[in-house]
């Protein structure tokens, strides 16, 4: 029988997988597809402002100019608020407090984004991970210093060693802290915080377990695909998303930097 791999060596023998890309944010791909979905959403207005207005004016001389004020209206809006987040990501700096956009940006500018991602041959992972980046910015940029009670820690059940035998879905304090995976760092974490980690096998038990805890705001850690989905339905919860190392592929033996963990929830309580 040969010796079990711990997660250390797994990462070091991890030379990438299908389907998957190192995690460096780009945030120029975010910025592009921003300015470009902004762009097209001009130029859809324009249209949407003309072709009625040639109606409307057999109706009432007045009437295209006061559709035409209405469109111009959301069109400024949509622009703004583009402009407002495309700044505190190149700068680092919520000049306009785009934080209050997070939910245009979630709910309106994400859908379009992806689609025209897909449309431009955009691998979507590289717009998930550009979207959780900006978004953790802007919860950042939030400024909010919160009480540890009202932070909320979801982690991936496949963060548990693949073949332990202990059950930590239902505590994680059930762990044995042998060291092959990162339960017991992040136990560690617990005590120094004095904050609850949950370890969750799905979506649902999440989404049940934010409905339980109703937190201030939520550090989670999965996979690219989960975290943006994750933030979108917890909206209008802020999301600090942290995307989990994947030494053997999706779902089986994945694995978190810790520190990363560690900041995110010192930067929600206000923790140097």
């Amino acid at each position: 029988m040969g010796k079990v791999k711990s997660l250390i060596d797994r990462e070091e023998e991890f030379a990438g997988q299908d389907g998957s890309v190192s995690y460096k944010p780009p945030k120029s791909i975010f910025i592009a597809l921003l300015a470009a979905t902004t762009f097209i959403l001009i130029v859809v207005g324009f249209l949407f402002w003309y072709i009625p207005a040639v109606g409307l004016n057999n109706i009432h001389p007045s009437l295209p100019l006061i559709f035409g004020i209405i469109v111009l209206t959301l069109i400024l809006f949509i622009s703004t608020a583009a402009f407002a987040v495309t700044i505190a990501v190149t700068n680092g700096k919520d000049i306009f407090r785009s934080y209050r956009l997070r939910g245009i940006l979630i709910k309106f500018f994400l859908p379009l984004m992806v689609m025209l991602g897909g449309i431009l041959k955009i691998p979507r992972i590289k717009i998930e991970q550009s979207f959780i980046d900006v978004n953790n910015q802007l919860v950042r940029a939030m400024g909010r210093v919160l009480r540890p009670e009202n932070v909320l820690i979801l982690m991936p059940h496949c963060i548990q060693y693949v073949n332990c035998k202990i059950k930590v879905t239902q505590d994680i304090r059930n762990c044995a802290a042998c060291g092959m995976c990162e339960i017991k760092d992040l136990l560690g974490i617990m005590t120094e915080f004095g904050i609850d980690i949950y370890v969750l096998t799905g979506g649902t038990i999440a989404r049940r377990k934010v409905y339980e805890k109703r937190p201030d705001v939520i550090v989670a850690v999965a996979c690219e695909r989960d975290l943006t989905s994750g933030i979108q339905d917890a909206y209008p919860i802020p999301v600090m998303g942290i995307v989990n190392k994947r030494p053997q592929g999706y779902c089986i033996g994945t694995g978190v930097d810790v520190s990363m963990v560690r900041d995110a929830i010192r930067g929600v309580i206000g923790r140097a």
